[in-house]
């Protein structure tokens, strides 16, 4: 008999160790790591074909402007010249409904061409026209990447699970 609640105590340990290491690790995982990866989005007021139309106006002024810019330096470039693209911005659009910062923005995880860009919060040139609700453009602004944009579509086909998320799930559910 004492042998056999040894046994289940032993079990119980070594499941609470286990969980307490998946949490250990859960966090290391998620806690966000500092980057010098810079990007840009440009967020629409709304997604009718006005609003989008516009976005992408804004887009075409951005890129106009960072093409001229020294691409070694790009970060600087864009924070040194802030007022600049501010300028482009009202230049390209009918009205001044707008906001434009630098600050940082979560992005999700992308793939191109089998090859993954991570996501994350990421030091970002942020343009909001209007009420921000509308689809919205980015690019990354590092050698690598330099030049890759995305339209954010919401598809709803993506299944998003966490592997330590599962296994505690089973961990739970087997005790």
């Amino acid at each position: 008999m004492v042998i056999i609640a040894n046994n289940k105590i032993g079990d119980y340990m070594r499941k609470k160790i286990l969980l307490i290491i998946i949490i250990i690790l859960t966090v290391i995982i998620l806690i966000p790591q500092d980057n010098d990866e810079f990007r840009i989005r440009v967020i629409a007021n709304s997604n009718s074909v006005s609003d989008q139309n516009e976005k992408s106006v804004v887009v075409q002024a951005l890129q106009n402007r960072i093409a001229h810019f020294n691409k070694s330096d790009i970060v600087n470039e864009i924070t040194n010249n802030l007022a600049i693209l501010d300028n482009d911005i009202k230049n390209a659009l009918s009205h001044h409904n707008y906001s434009i910062t630098i600050s940082k923005v979560r992005f999700p995880v992308k793939e191109i061409n089998g090859q993954v860009i991570s996501g994350g919060k990421y030091r970002t040139l942020l343009v909001i026209i209007g009420k921000g609700e509308g689809k919205n453009w980015w690019s990354l602004l590092y050698p690598d990447y330099h030049g890759i944009s995305f339209e954010d579509i919401d598809s709803g086909d993506v299944e998003y699970k966490f592997y330590f998320w599962e296994e505690l799930k089973k961990l739970l559910l087997n005790s």
